[in-house]
């Protein structure tokens, strides 16, 4: 019988508390875009049942809107590539796919501003327009962390601290990337789609 105490330790894995503490933050975050949504559905079911106009019509356009869903559509793939990228040790790949991720969270936040511009709300308008500055401000906040957050992990990965036994920071953007997004789909829905 050989001894197997000469071999070497095999390397500790780092624990995975940025993922978990994503989670928790994802969860959060969910939790309090769907109250804001909650409040907007209720507000909108009142106005229906007592006959009032919600939104003017033609107003909130279904076609920026839609841009918005297709390029985060695209932006969960991209997000995807860059984990998968760098769980392959593949750097270009991932840097590439970080950066597209990115330049699509500049896109969606163009075309929010466009439609917050294009309909000519204003906040001290009615409670329909207001509670639309709100549920589509919230949006673009999230989106904002999601973009810093993205970048920081960028900047991270530049630096080498992600790779194939580490690319839990990589993956908790992604998580993030795909709650945000998440929150901008059932948005679409709510808002836009069925007005």
């Amino acid at each position: 019988m050989t001894a197997t105490t000469g071999l070497p330790a095999a390397e500790l894995r780092r624990p995975r508390t940025v993922v978990v503490g994503t989670m928790f933050g994802s969860a959060a975050a969910l939790m309090t875009f769907f109250g804001l949504l909650a409040l907007y559905l209720n507000a909108r079911s009142d106005a229906r049942i007592e006959g009032t106009e919600w939104f003017p019509e033609g107003v909130v356009e279904l076609g920026p809107s839609g841009f918005v869903f297709w390029t985060l559509i695209l932006s969960t793939f991209t997000v995807r590539w860059a984990v998968q990228a760098i769980g392959n040790e593949d750097r270009r790949n991932a840097y590439v796919a970080m950066a597209l991720t990115g330049l699509f969270g500049a896109a969606v936040f163009n075309q929010m501003w466009f439609i917050l511009n294009d309909t000519g709300f204003a906040l001290d308008g009615s409670t329909a327009e207001l509670l639309f500055f709100v549920l589509n401000g919230t949006f673009i906040v999230f989106l904002i962390l999601a973009v810093i957050f993205l970048a920081l992990t960028t900047l991270r990965a530049l630096f080498g601290q992600f790779g194939p036994r580490q690319d839990d920071g990589v993956a908790s953007a992604a998580l993030f990337w795909h709650v945000v997004s998440f929150m901008y789909w059932v948005t679409w829905i709510a808002v836009y789609v069925t007005k």
